[in-house]
């Protein structure tokens, strides 16, 4: 139930980190206060990016272990939808660059 959300997220953070490396190599800005620091420095960035999305797979595990499973799973709802606007978001800025 739960790895399909998995792989939708790990997506989303991949798009979403090419994406603002891409839109701050062509003069964007990070609008993330607490990533705009790493936005320049692509491993730190990635390391980043790698770290939250297994802290959120890692939250929803332990809810579905603890027989919590309407919160797992809405866990990771939430956290796919909040990158996908980011997803969203940054789409727009890489278009308006052009």
């Amino acid at each position: 139930m739960l790895a399909p959300l998995y792989v939708s997220l790990a997506s989303l953070q991949a798009y979403d980190g090419y994406t603002t490396l891409r839109g701050v190599n062509n003069g964007a800005h990070e609008a993330n206060a607490l990533v705009s620091a790493f936005a320049s420095k692509s491993a730190a960035f990635w390391a980043i990016k790698g770290g939250s999305t297994a802290l959120s797979i890692y939250m929803a595990e332990q809810l579905w272990r603890r027989h919590r499973r309407a919160e797992a799973i809405a866990t990771m709802v939430i956290a796919n939808g909040v990158m996908g606007v980011i997803a969203a978001r940054n789409t727009a800025v890489l278009r308006s660059q052009r």
